[in-house]
């Protein structure tokens, strides 16, 4: 595996686990910013390690998932916007307060990070 690949991997994997010990916690707003990066960056990794080249510097998972040539349908997701949207939402307390202030609005967020985090990894090991 490619250094860099690995690093962007082994970031990814910190905030997969920052997303579930927020989760524990009740730290809900945290548990999603972590989940969107651990998905942004474990994208990336993959990127640099099956396409040979550096990820963009975006945020949207939307745009890195086709930079990737990865089809979310394989695992029945149509629609990452909302998780794409946690990364500016979480850092604007009005936003984040409205958008994430209980456990049930942000649990639809971490299951779909956790499934394509888990699928982008088990393609990373595949390889």
């Amino acid at each position: 595996m490619k250094k860099e690949a690995k690093l962007w991997i082994n970031l990814a994997k910190e905030d997969f686990v920052d997303m579930n010990y927020m989760w524990k916690v009740k730290r809900y707003r945290g548990a999603v910013l972590f989940a969107q990066q651990a998905v942004e960056k474990i994208i990336k990794g993959y990127i640099v390690e099956n396409k040979q080249k550096a990820p963009r510097r975006i945020h949207a998972i939307e745009e890195l998932t086709k930079d990737a040539a990865l089809n979310l349908e394989e695992i029945k997701i149509k629609d990452v916007k909302e998780l794409s949207k946690a990364y500016t939402r979480v850092r604007y307390t009005d936003l984040s307060v409205q958008y994430y202030p209980t456990r049930a609005s942000v649990e639809p967020l971490l299951e779909m990070a956790q499934k394509i985090y888990l699928w982008v990894e088990k393609k990373l090991i595949k390889k």
